[in-house]
């Protein structure tokens, strides 16, 4: 019977592996591997005595659960693991929403994941957000930065990393613990603190004022800069490509957000 438990530290070798296989050996499990551990909420699923399976629940502001890191082994795909899993995070959501602690769940995931939109049109989750997700190879552009407050995109859902932060008293609180921002020219954009790092501008209108500052800390980390544009701008998404930058593989919005209400007070 497959098993439900708390990450820990003797699974890394196990979640590593996972990791390897995931993404063409792209994916960043293992480097938040103790990151996780550390910040709790964080499930491996066994079969058969070994680690298949991960998980991960992470509290976010506006009383939101981010369901990630949902991956199981390819050897043990197909026998409804995934499933699992995500009923898991449901039951735990429910039940901390129980305790006031949660209002809602969310999770992104690729427009063409199937399985994943799956899981969530299953069980109630909708579509809440539409994203295109840009990609640019960094150049060293020279340009001088200086590390500034962090402020608020005029958005709804604000895209850090793979995760998308809705607006509330506790947001900018958030920003200042999870990202560095930078300014230049007076223009300022946001880096997230991942081993994978994602860029957000602060004013979306003026995003190609900040590329090239964007470019500089890429290179400095030895990264790409990965942006994400909200679906309904997406003329800015068509003039950021004619500057270098692409999607994986559509020409329109390409990452979905979805959320599950848990909640209405």
């Amino acid at each position: 019977m497959p098993l439900i438990r708390e990450a820990r530290e003797g699974d890394y070798p196990q979640v590593e592996e996972i990791g390897k296989l995931t993404w063409e050996g792209h994916d960043y499990l293992p480097d938040v591997f103790h990151r996780w551990l550390k910040d709790g909420n964080f499930y491996v699923l066994e079969e058969e005595g070994r680690v298949v399976g991960t998980a991960k629940l992470t509290l976010l502001p506006c009383g939101v659960g981010w369901m990630e890191g949902l991956r199981i082994h390819p050897s043990f795909r197909g026998r409804g693991l995934s499933w699992k899993l995500h009923n898991f995070l449901l039951s735990l959501g429910r039940k901390m929403s129980s305790e006031g602690k949660l209002r809602s769940l969310m999770y992104a995931t690729y427009v063409r994941n199937d399985a994943s939109r799956h899981l969530g049109e299953r069980t109630g989750f909708r579509i809440v957000g539409r994203f295109y997700h840009l990609l640019k190879e960094a150049r060293v552009r020279g340009v001088e930065l200086t590390e500034i407050e962090p402020d608020l995109p005029d958005l709804d859902l604000i895209p850090v990393g793979w995760r998308f932060i809705r607006r509330c008293d506790g947001t900018l609180e958030w920003l200042r613990a999870n990202t560095t921002a930078y300014s230049v020219d007076c223009r300022g954009f946001l880096v997230s603190k991942d081993p994978h790092p994602s860029f957000t501008p602060m004013d979306y209108s003026r995003v190609e004022e900040v590329v090239a500052g964007m470019e500089e800390v890429a290179s400095r980390m030895g990264t790409r800069v990965s942006l994400m544009i909200p679906g309904e701008m997406g003329d800015i998404a068509s003039r950021l490509k004619k500057m270098g930058f692409s999607q994986w593989e559509l020409d329109e919005p390409d990452i979905l957000v979805l959320e599950l209400i848990l909640s209405r007070s």
